[in-house]
């Protein structure tokens, strides 16, 4: 399956037109992995985004001092990972480590923000599905942060 039809089916880019997925395809490739292999490690430089296309890949606070490691989310097909680096974060957070093999689709950030100055429509379009990704986990975390803190038999009380 080429990347411009795989890019017709994934939400980030879905709302575009056919002459806007062409463009915003001319900034990608295909990339595959092996289970186990690491897609992108924590503390280096964020300059791709990965549109998972198949497979699992799980995103992890690695601390090699303690030999120990967090695992905050696992995201499969349709699913973005690596965002940080369209919001210019330097640097990725998390370490992403594919749970089985995985295809995903990788998309230069330099050049989309090349296409989104000669295009603002796209890199509008794109951005409004940023927000509600970031959005939809702020929610994940909250609730699960909740969730943490509802076992403690404390009642906590906010007051101004």
């Amino acid at each position: 399956m080429t990347i411009l039809r795989q890019l017709a089916n994934i939400p980030l880019v879905a709302g575009l037109s056919d002459q806007q997925r062409v463009l915003v395809a001319d900034c990608c490739c295909q990339r595959e992995f092996g289970r186990g292999e690491t897609i992108y490690h924590q503390g280096l430089e964020a300059r791709q985004i990965y549109l998972i296309v198949e497979g699992l890949v799980s995103l992890d606070d690695v601390m090699p001092e303690a030999d120990a490691w967090i695992s905050y989310e696992r995201h499969g097909p349709g699913e973005l990972i690596g965002v940080a680096s369209l919001l210019r974060v330097p640097v990725h957070s998390l370490t992403a480590t594919c749970l089985e093999p995985t295809s995903a689709i990788e998309l230069d950030v330099a050049a989309l923000e090349k296409l989104f100055g000669q295009d603002p429509e796209i890199g509008f379009k794109m951005m409004y599905e940023v927000a509600y990704i970031f959005f939809q986990r702020y929610e994940k975390a909250k609730t699960r942060l909740y969730n943490v803190f509802r076992e403690i038999p404390v009642r906590l009380i906010c007051r101004e």
